[in-house]
Parts: structure tokens; C-alpha cells; sequence
């Protein structure tokens, strides 16, 4: 039976192997004398392509820092939400109760307290409905989407969990208590 070590091995060997094969591939290494494909307009210095004078900031296509490379977008996943126990009652959908506060377009009041040096910011996007759309940064971290949540439901959110106690859609509130 193999050990954890050799799996593990054999698992980082597998991932290099395919890293590898995916860059030869990008690379377009045909080792033949055919033409290399068109290349991509140059990157400008203000994040937009040369070719389209466009901008990171008006809809062009942006650039990092490393040579005029695109950055590719890697999808965010939302925090799952735990459902409330089986047999909750839920109160009334506004009922004021909770030690945090957050209204729509605010971060969260009093500051969730740090944990192990790291800070957490929990902002109230919008309510649709029994349900909040926050959104939460873990230190100077970017926001990351939480899964759509309500009364009594949960979430954690890296070294913080947190339960919803009131969600108001009249005053565009919500609140929720530190459980752990």
C-alpha cells in the first residue's frame, strides 16, 4: 500500500507532467518550420492592447505587470452556506437581533475581532427577498462572494464563523452573531 509521502509524490509528479504538456501546447511547439500563429496585439503601458488603444479601465483588455502578458480571470468561488438545523423556527425575518450590523453597501459594525494576525470584512451587497448577498475580505485580501444566506443559516469564512439572526429588507439591514 503506498505512504502518504509516495502519494503525494506520485500526485506533484502527475501535476508537473500535465503543467508541462499544457506549456508545450501554449508554447505551440510544432518543431516544424510552419508559421508561428498571429501573435496578440502588444500590450501598452496604460493596461489596453497597442492595437485597440484600449485601457484596463474602459473596457480594453487588461495587462499585468509581467511583459504585457494578459492576466487570465480565474472564477471566485462563493463561501458555502451552511442551512439552518432541521426543525429551526426561524424569528421574524427583522427582528433587530445581533451583535453585528451591516447595511447595504457598508462592511459590518463593531469590526469582526482579528484572528492568528488576520482581519475579516464582511459587507452587505444587497437582500433579495428572506435572502443577504454578502461579500467577505480576509485581510487586505479582495472581496469574495458569499453563497446567498438567511435566518439561522451559516457561514465560514476562513478562521471566523458566522450565523444570521436578522435580515431586514425594508431598511437594508442585516445581522448576525460570532459563533466561533
Amino acid at each position: 500500500m503506498p505512504t502518504s509521502a509516495t502519494s503525494s509524490r506520485s500526485s506533484r509528479a502527475r501535476l508537473a507532467g500535465a503543467l508541462l504538456a499544457f506549456s508545450l501546447f501554449a508554447a505551440g511547439c510544432s518543431g516544424g518550420e510552419s508559421p508561428a500563429p498571429e501573435d496578440p496585439p502588444a500590450a501598452s503601458d496604460d493596461g489596453g492592447s497597442a492595437s485597440d488603444g484600449g485601457s484596463a479601465s474602459d473596457g480594453g483588455s487588461a495587462a499585468s505587470d509581467r511583459g504585457g502578458q494578459t492576466e487570465a480571470a480565474i472564477p471566485v468561488e462563493a463561501y458555502p452556506v451552511t442551512p439552518a438545523p432541521d426543525g429551526f423556527e426561524p424569528p421574524a425575518a427583522c427582528n433587530g437581533e445581533g451583535t453585528y450590523l451591516a447595511e447595504v453597501g457598508t462592511a459590518a459594525t463593531p469590526e469582526l475581532p482579528e484572528r492568528a494576525g488576520e482581519s475579516v470584512t464582511i459587507e452587505l451587497t444587497a437582500i433579495e427577498g428572506d435572502d443577504a448577498q454578502l461579500t467577505a475580505a480576509v485581510g487586505d485580501g479582495e472581496p469574495r462572494p458569499v453563497e446567498d444566506i438567511t435566518l439561522g443559516e451559516t457561514v465560514t469564512i476562513d478562521l471566523w464563523t458566522i450565523a444570521v439572526t436578522s435580515v431586514c429588507s425594508d431598511t437594508e439591514q442585516v445581522e448576525f452573531d460570532l459563533i466561533d
